[in-house]
């Protein structure tokens, strides 16, 4: 049974939440979706529209239950959601210790083979999961592909510049990985182990670097997979100067501090990355600060 696991850490993204949920629940293919929202006590409407969306699954569909989970099968072709074998819908508010301490609580209880994550302000693509199913997870145990960056009307602003990651590419002070595009082998998890709640923007940085150092092997699906809302309120562009560079130096030391890198080819992927990031970036900020 093929099923994917997707948590979405949640607090008070009541604005956003709904566009969230449908791009999960709107998926199409073979395969089952395990999708677990780990909100933190959300004080504005968050949990209204979570409830919701479970509404329509219980009004519209038959449960079925496999492997301990009670998944929704959709009763007619007219309901627009659930257009996979099935979906397990489950939902916690409680208090938690940061995004990645709420993260790491889904994961631990997920059911799937395969996990991603998505914040309660990103969107995934249609037709996403059938395209990472056939990844040969056999063969890699992460896979990745393109994103776009869209605004806080989800209007799309420029696209997030990705590079294949090896620790060249990642060895600098910027993350060459769109985190919402990324899902991963459950055993990778638990073998690389939990995301590190110690950094507040960064633990994804971290923890693909953590990856390519142990030799996790890496897929890249030439698609558009995923969306990453960014704002002036979005936590990463309001902690860009401050938070996310200091704990992308302190990460950095952590893995490149004792490790010799070739001279040249590091120049070779300094001036790459550098040249279409920054253009990228340049736009990306440009555009956000002039709404």
């Amino acid at each position: 049974m093929k099923v994917i696991s997707v948590i979405t850490p949640s607090y008070n993204q009541g604005k956003y939440i709904s566009q969230t949920i449908k791009s999960i629940l709107t998926q199409v293919g073979n395969f089952y979706i395990d999708y677990i929202i780990m909100d933190g006590k959300s004080k504005d409407n968050s949990i209204e529209v979570i409830k919701r969306y479970e509404k329509l699954l219980i009004n519209n569909c038959q449960k079925e239950k496999k492997d301990g989970l009670t998944f929704y099968k959709k009763k007619t072709k007219e309901f627009i959601f659930n257009n996979c074998l099935g979906i397990s819908y489950r939902w916690f508010s409680e208090k938690d210790n940061g995004q990645a301490d709420a993260i790491n609580k889904g994961f631990n209880i997920a059911r799937g083979s395969i996990y991603g994550w998505l914040n309660s302000d990103d969107e995934y693509y249609p037709d996403v999961f059938q395209k990472v199913i056939k990844v040969n997870w056999y063969k890699y145990d992460f896979s990745y592909g393109k994103g776009m960056w869209i605004n806080d009307k989800g209007d799309d602003i420029t696209l997030y510049p990705t590079f294949y990651p090896n620790k060249y590419s990642m060895s600098f002070l910027r993350c060459t990985l769109c985190q919402p595009t990324i899902f991963f082998k459950k055993d990778s998890f638990y073998n690389l182990g939990e995301l590190n709640n110690n950094y507040y923007c960064s633990f994804d940085f971290e923890y693909w670097l953590r990856a390519i150092f142990n030799k996790k092997r890496f897929h890249y699906i030439p698609s558009m997979i995923a969306k990453s809302r960014m704002y002036l309120k979005n936590k990463s562009v309001s902690n860009q100067q401050t938070t996310v560079l200091d704990e992308a130096k302190d990460i950095k030391d952590l893995y490149f501090k004792d490790r010799k890198l070739n001279f040249f080819i590091l120049y070779f992927f300094k001036k790459i990355i550098n040249f279409f990031t920054d253009r990228q970036e340049k736009m990306l900020f440009n555009r956000i600060k002039g709404e």
